[in-house]
C-alpha cells in the first residue's frame, strides 16, 4: 500500500480523505476490506521503519552527559543546542549532519493515518473481530501520539502553579477530513480528556476478543498499560492501579538478570525489542535513543550510572564502563547497552519497547502516593511488594535485600530512582519524569574543545521544560499560540 497519508499531506492538503480514497490512482486497489485499511494502519498510522520521532530527547536529561577527546573534535556542536537547552532549537541548522526532525509534523502524520482506519473501518469488508481489533490498535495510538504531544508542548498535567483546564495543550486532531479551517490549542485537561476516551474505547474493543497479534501492533494489553501511565501522570491513583493490575496479571513476565551473566555476546539476550519477555509493545527505530553523536561523545552520564547499587545486575548488563586501555578509542565513560542494533531486537531496530516492568512501577508509585497522602498503609505495603517483585530479578539470590516499609516520603524517592535505573534510555521516560517531579534544576557541563568546559544550567521550572512549537506549525496555522521561552541564547555560567 503506497504512502497514501504522506500523499494527503504533499499535494491534497485541502481534499477531504473520502474524496481523495475515491480518486485514488487507477494502478492501485482502491481499500475497501478490513484488511485494507489494517494495513494503512500500520503504513501510516504506526511509528516504524525510519521514521524518527524525538530523537533529541535524549540529550535533555540529567542521564546523558557531553565527553570530549581529540579523535572526535567538534562532534559536540552537533547536539550542542539540544544539550544546552537552547530556546528554538527545533528551528536551527545543526552544524554538522544532524538530520532535521519535525516531531509536532511528526506525530500529526501519523495521527493522520489512525483517523483514516477509524473513519472508515465500520463501513469496510471484513469480519467484526477484525474491525474491533484495528479500531482499538487505531485509539491506542491516537491516545498515545495526543500524550506525547501534549508532554512535549504543554505543562505537565499536575504542575503546581495553575490547573490542567488553564494551560494550553496542543490541537486535537479527531478526523482525517482535511479543511482550511485551523485549530486552535485544547487545553491540557481536554488532551487528556480526550487520551481517556479513546482508551476506554480501545480497551472495549480490543477485550471483546483478546486477540493475538505480535509484539509490534498493540494489544489489549498496552492499552491497559498506556491507561496506567497516564493515569499516573494526572495522579488518579486508583485507576492508575486498575490498569497497571490487569497488565501484571495476564503478562507478569519479569527478566531474571541472572540469566545475562557470562553471556559474550551482547546480542545474545535482548534488554528491549521483541525478542524480550516483558515486551508488551515495541516500535520506532533504533536511532530515537542513539542517533549519532550520541555514542561518540555523548553517554550515559556519571551521575546515571552512580545511582545503582553496587550489586545492581542491571549496571553491569546494560552499561558498559569503559576500561581505560580503551579511552583511545571510546571518549565515553560509560555508555548504554539497550538499544542497540542487529541481533539484539531481530526487527530492525524496534526498540522503542512498553515492558511489564512499567505496570510494576506505575502500580508501586501510585500505591506510595495513597500511602503517602492517606497514611494507608497497607497500600504502602502494596507498592512495596511491587517493587520487591521487580528488583528480585535485578539481583543475584544471595544479594537480593527486599525492601521494608518506610516513610512514605523515603519510599517515594526510592521509588522514582527505581524507576530511573529500570526505565533509562526508553522512550522519554525520564525527561517526562521530571518534569511531573516538579521541573527540577539541572546542570550539564558541555566540552567544546581540549582543555574547556563551559556549564549550562536549565533552572528549576524553566521555560524550556516545554518546548516551543515549530515556527513552521505556527506559520502554517494562525491559531496556535507560542509557549513562553527564554529570552536570546542560554549562556554559559
Amino acid at each position: 500500500m503506497k504512502k497514501l497519508i504522506l500523499l494527503l499531506l504533499g499535494t491534497l492538503s485541502l481534499m477531504s480523505c473520502k474524496k481523495f480514497l475515491r480518486e485514488y490512482s487507477q494502478t492501485e486497489v482502491t481499500p475497501k476490506t478490513a484488511a485494507d485499511f489494517g494495513e494503512i494502519l500500520y503504513t501510516e498510522g504506526y511509528p516504524v521503519g525510519s521514521q524518527l520521532l524525538q530523537p533529541w530527547m535524549v540529550y535533555l536529561t540529567d542521564d546523558v552527559q557531553c565527553y570530549y577527546a581529540p579523535f572526535i573534535a567538534g562532534e559536540a556542536g552537533t547536539a550542542r543546542d539540544f544539550y544546552q537547552w537552547q530556546p528554538n532549537f527545533d528551528n536551527t541548522a545543526p552544524s554538522k549532519g544532524y538530520p532535521t526532525v519535525d516531531t509536532w509534523e511528526a506525530y500529526y502524520r501519523v495521527l493522520l493515518g489512525t483517523n483514516v482506519a477509524l473513519q472508515y473501518l465500520d463501513k469496510s469488508i471484513g469480519t467484526q473481530a477484525e474491525k474491533d481489533q484495528y479500531k482499538g490498535e487505531a485509539y491506542t495510538l491516537r491516545a498515545f501520539y495526543h500524550f506525547m504531544l501534549v508532554n512535549i508542548y504543554g505543562k505537565p498535567y499536575n504542575d503546581s502553579t495553575t490547573t490542567p483546564d488553564k494551560s494550553p495543550g496542543v490541537p486535537l486532531r479527531l478526523s482525517a477530513n482535511l479543511s482550511d479551517q485551523y485549530l486552535a490549542r485544547s487545553t491540557v485537561k481536554e488532551v487528556y480528556e480526550q487520551v481517556e476516551k479513546d482508551l476506554d474505547s480501545a480497551i472495549y474493543l480490543m477485550e471483546l476478543h483478546k486477540s493475538k497479534v505480535e509484539a509490534y501492533r498493540i494489544s489489549y494489553l498496552a492499552a491497559h498499560l498506556l491507561a496506567s501511565r497516564v493515569y499516573l501522570y494526572e495522579e488518579k491513583w486508583d485507576q492508575a492501579i486498575s490498569h497497571a493490575a490487569v497488565v501484571i496479571k495476564d503478562h507478569p513476565q519479569l527478566m531474571d538478570y541472572n540469566e545475562w551473566i557470562g553471556i559474550d555476546d551482547i546480542f545474545a539476550k535482548p534488554l528491549t525489542g521483541r525478542a524480550n519477555i516483558e515486551t508488551i509493545w515495541c516500535y520506532g527505530n533504533v536511532n530515537e535513543q542513539s542517533l549519532p553523536p550520541y555514542g561518540t561523545c555523548y553517554n550515559i552520564s556519571h551521575d546515571l550510572a552512580n545511582c545503582f547499587e553496587p550489586a545492581d545486575l542491571r549496571a553491569q548488563v546494560s552499561i558498559m564502563q569503559t576500561p581505560d586501555e580503551l579511552k583511545s578509542i571510546f571518549a565515553f565513560d560509560y555508555s548504554s547497552q539497550k538499544n542497540l542494533t542487529g541481533g539484539l531486537t531481530g526487527d530492525n531496530g524496534l526498540t522503542n519497547t512498553w515492558r511489564s516492568s512499567e505496570a510494576y512501577l506505575n502500580i508501586a508509585e501510585a500505591y506510595i502516593q495513597m500511602y503517602r497522602m492517606k497514611g494507608d498503609a497497607t497500600a504502602g505495603s502494596k507498592g512495596l511488594q511491587a517493587l520487591n517483585t521487580l528488583r528480585q530479578g535485578r539481583f543475584m539470590p544471595a544479594d537480593f535485600k527486599p525492601w521494608t516499609l518506610l516513610p512514605a516520603t523515603e519510599m517515594l524517592d526510592s521509588c522514582r530512582s527505581e524507576r530511573r535505573r529500570e526505565l533509562y534510555a526508553e522512550e522519554c521516560h525520564r525527561w517526562f519524569d521530571l518534569r511531573r517531579y516538579g521541573m527540577p534544576s539541572i546542570t550539564h557541563a558541555y566540552l567544546p574543545a581540549a582543555g574547556v568546559t563551559e556549564y549550562y544550567k536549565l533552572q528549576r521550572r524553566d521555560p524550556q521544560y516545554i518546548m516551543s512549537i515549530p515556527q513552521s506549525a505556527m506559520t502554517r496555522n494562525p491559531a496556535l499560540t507560542p509557549n513562553p521561552t527564554i529570552s536570546g541564547l542560554r549562556k554559559a555560567e
